[in-house]
């Protein structure tokens, strides 16, 4: 009768044990790729920056010394200006994914809310425009403003090569 139990109680103990071991590695399976994935989300991210940088560092004609002045300045311009795109963005998707749903005023509450956040984009992009005036001269501003243009240029031109 010991044996009996003992051959039940370790069976059962096995069936536990590889249960657990199944849930462990079906943790692992998913937790690995969504590791891997932001990851690679964050070296494309960098390699992004890092181009953005190259392009506005080069057609700016950009000195080391004006390099350190400016690129703080631009660092805080684009995040105040990454804030709102992402609340822009975020706004619209959540209006298209319920536009038939939504009352006039509603969808006029939404495009006014749209417009205001245009316009303090437009502020954030006046407000930043002559702090730059100030650590560049006016030249290479403008060269600054062409070179962003230039970057997106080159970055949406990539993007469709890599869906090729």
């Amino acid at each position: 009768m010991r044996t009996c139990f003992y051959k039940n109680f370790k069976a059962a103990n096995y069936r536990n044990t590889m249960k657990q071991l199944s849930r462990l590695l079906l943790l692992l399976l998913l937790t690995v790729p969504s590791y891997a994935f932001s990851q690679n989300l964050a070296q494309r991210k960098a390699d992004i920056d890092a181009l953005k940088i190259s392009i506005i560092t080069t057609k700016a004609e950009l000195t080391p010394d004006e390099g350190k002045a400016f690129w703080p300045v631009y660092n805080e311009y684009e995040a105040e200006k990454n804030s709102i795109k992402r609340e822009r963005r975020q706004k619209a998707q959540e209006a298209r994914a319920n536009i038939d749903n939504l009352s006039d005023k509603d969808i006029d509450d939404l495009l006014q809310n749209d417009f205001m956040l245009r316009q303090r984009e437009l502020d954030i992009d006046k407000k930043y425009f002559e702090k730059f005036k100030k650590v560049l001269p006016l030249k290479k501003v403008a060269k600054v403003y062409a070179a962003e243009d230039q970057f997106k240029r080159e970055l949406l031109k990539r993007l469709r090569d890599q869906g090729d």
